[in-house]
């Protein structure tokens, strides 16, 4: 008899701790929601590539090789320049591959880095007039710029499509 009151106690001591402590009072210490107005996101500061006005759509490979080689720029519609400070580079090649059949396949590679300023990296430069094709898209993605003031705020993201 006294080993089952101790499995019963044993039982319940475990199921109590097993449920916190006022689990079902709600937390009266916080306030109550008000409606503040939030503050309006700004807008991403435009951004460009290479020295041109270009910042999505389709692009021939040749425009595109030359224009990535001397990297990103940014300004606003009242043309004041921002420093391009950093940017996720994101490649998506298109390839032909076969199955273990020899049927043709279409598939995409993908590369991604993140560079630092405003050009792509010494391997990226090198590399990408070399790999470009048509078919292949190009993503500039988080991009950050700093203003001539100090601040540091968010360029607005490219895509490229790049034809023959």
């Amino acid at each position: 008899m006294k080993q089952l009151t101790t499995k019963i106690l044993l039982a319940v001591a475990c199921v109590a701790m097993a449920v916190p402590i006022g689990a079902q009072q709600k937390d009266k210490t916080k306030p109550a929601a008000t409606d503040k107005k939030q503050k309006p996101k700004p807008k991403p500061i435009p951004v460009y590539l290479g020295r041109s006005d270009m910042f999505e759509g389709r692009i021939s490979k040749d425009v595109f090789d030359s224009l990535v080689k001397q990297g990103l720029t940014a300004k606003d519609s009242a043309g004041k320049i921002y420093t391009v400070t950093g940017f996720a580079f994101n490649y998506a090649e298109r390839n032909l591959y076969e199955d273990s059949v020899g049927n043709p396949l279409l598939l995409t590679d993908y590369l991604s880095e993140y560079c630092f300023g405003d050009t792509l990296t010494p391997f990226l430069k090198a590399n990408i007039p070399e790999r470009s094709k048509a078919g292949d898209t190009v993503y500039f993605d988080q991009v950050m710029v700093k203003a001539p003031e100090g601040y540091a705020a968010h360029g607005r993201p490219m895509k490229f499509v790049i034809t023959r």
